[in-house]
């Protein structure tokens, strides 16, 4: 998407039905017939000729089957990654079909070559034609209509997981996990079987990897608790829920005509239980992240320089085959740039010659050297203040997180912000919904107002009455509402005027206000 987005390609969705039943078994196999299933003859087993849902070989007959095809179509395999083909045609110019299962996305530099492969596709397999992409793998895919440029979200999912889980009308956290966190495996107040701490993980891994890399170390460290989860464990999960709960709308965003970057951090023994280092490192390319990932190392080091060394090795690796998979995508970048905020470590990488200190390091770490001498990447120093993989190391405090969440080109995808920024003219009587945060309406006006509370999240409202001062003023734009209580009303509901001039404030813990509008003149006043 982010090539595409720099490109201005066309970039349309396929998905095949039943795409499994188009192969067929390589092996000679019989199934016994389902109960029900009268066949009318003596013999209750048939021979599998398909390659039935749930059979071992079924996913890999299906890939040798679509790969035939798409190969007969005039498409060819990458070597570089097996699930992307590319097809060149001297009128309908380059497209790439990335290929998922039984979903295909088709991208082109022309509309025509485009329709060209789904109409190919289409005359092989029963296929749904979706148009441009819109929802992939459970993603949300929005692009602005002007300039093609495109935001990747998950509200759908983290919405489910919070009804899932009972936390969709909790109090949201600024942050994933609090700064100086630190879990353990203490061996005490376990949670009882059959607790839910592994479904809720895995639910959050799903999200870390494909649109949310602002909670990738959270998750990173929750998942180490599977077979020994204590009450200090499900706490720091649901914190992080809590922090879903005020950034439902978040994803990762493209836009900016920028080159293949690299940043690389290390947190020196942050594991408490083994005292190994964890590594964190994030690509980005035309503005929005590619690949991200928080790892604990598999060794102990005995400094921050080499801890710092092994988590730029494990960056480097990545770094060049991003930098293959690019250029068989038509981008050519040269050496790629390779953020790092220790000079002890660049001057490993850039001394060849082993010391009293270093001798130890393990050979396989060393070929960051090769890749920077032969020009593949360019190690440069970064002030740790400016470094973007630090949120991905370790628990930071809110001003930091921010920064971190923004330098990772995290923010709100198209349709939060066009809700936000527009300027509408709602009913007397309407509801001004911020979707995606958690916000509390606070009437300004002089005496008694009658109001109605709204949980949009609930669904739910209730008649009430709520008196304010007769000083009370319009606060000035920008001004934050940090755990306010109006009326007895908890911070987090919806406040609607009926039927009379009055001015609604937006407010929301760590977010600014977002717009006042006057019910009687029907005004809508954003604030950007």
């Amino acid at each position: 998407m982010a090539v595409a987005a720099a490109n201005g390609w066309e970039v349309h969705h396929v998905d095949v039905e039943t795409a499994l039943l188009n192969a067929k078994m390589d092996k000679e196999m019989y199934i016994k017939l389902p109960a029900g299933v009268e066949s009318g003859e003596l013999a209750d087993v048939r021979r599998l000729n398909l390659a039935l849902y749930g059979t071992k070989q079924a996913g890999r007959l299906w890939g040798i089957k679509l790969n035939e095809e798409l190969e007969q179509m005039g498409a060819t395999r990458s070597t570089v990654d097996r699930c992307l083909y590319e097809w060149h045609h001297p009128v309908h110019g380059r497209v790439f079909i990335p290929v998922y299962v039984d979903d295909l996305i088709v991208a082109g530099e022309r509309f025509s070559g485009v329709e060209a492969i789904k109409i190919g596709v289409a005359a092989e397999f029963e296929v749904r034609d979706m148009g441009e992409v819109k929802d992939f793998f459970g993603m949300k895919v929005m692009r602005d209509k002007k300039t093609k440029k495109p935001t990747l979200s998950n509200p759908g999912h983290i919405m489910a997981l919070l009804q899932a889980f009972g936390m969709d009308t909790c109090t949201p956290n600024k942050t994933a996990m609090a700064s100086g966190v630190k879990l353990s495996k203490t061996g005490e107040n376990l949670l009882p079987d059959g607790n839910r701490y592994a479904e809720l993980v895995g639910f959050l891994l799903y999200l870390s990897t494909t649109t949310r890399p602002d909670i990738a170390f959270a998750v990173r460290v929750l998942s180490r608790f599977m077979s020994c989860t204590a009450q200090d464990h499900m706490r720091a999960a649901k914190s992080v829920l809590r922090y879903f709960r005020g950034t439902t709308r978040l994803g990762v965003m493209y836009g900016a005509n920028e080159a293949l970057q690299g940043y690389v951090d290390a947190d020196w023994a942050g594991d408490i239980n083994g005292r190994r280092s964890t590594t964190g490192f994030i690509f980005t390319l035309n503005g929005g992240p590619i690949s991200w990932a928080s790892k604990r190392q598999s060794t102990v080091a005995t400094s921050t320089a080499e801890a710092e060394y092994v988590a730029a090795a494990m960056a480097t690796k990545e770094a060049l085959w991003l930098r293959k998979l690019l250029l068989a995508l038509g981008v050519d970048g040269g050496a790629v740039p390779m953020g790092e905020d220790k000079q002890s470590c660049l001057a490993l990488v850039n001394n060849p010659e082993a010391t009293g200190r270093t001798k130890h390091v393990d050979v396989a770490y060393h070929m960051v050297r090769d890749s920077q001498a032969l020009g593949d990447v360019a190690f440069y120093f970064l002030p740790s203040a400016k470094m973007p993989a630090e949120g991905l190391t370790k628990p930071l405090p809110s001003p930091a997180f921010m920064a971190f969440r923004a330098a990772a080109g995290v923010g709100e995808d198209l349709g939060a912000v066009a809700r936000r920024c527009r300027a509408w003219r709602p009913p007397l009587g309407g509801v001004l919904r911020r979707h995606g945060a958690t916000g509390g309406g606070q009437w300004r006006r002089p005496g008694l107002a009658a109001a109605i509370s709204v949980d949009v999240a609930a669904g739910r409202s209730r008649p009430w009455t709520v008196a304010v001062p007769s000083t009370g003023v319009r606060p000035a734009l920008g001004r934050v509402c940090a755990g306010r209580r109006l009326g007895g009303r908890p911070v987090g509901t919806v406040l609607e005027r009926c039927g009379a001039t009055g001015d609604v404030q937006w407010c929301n813990r760590g977010f600014a206000v977002v717009g006042f509008v006057d019910f009687g003149a029907s005004r809508f006043w954003p604030y950007q």
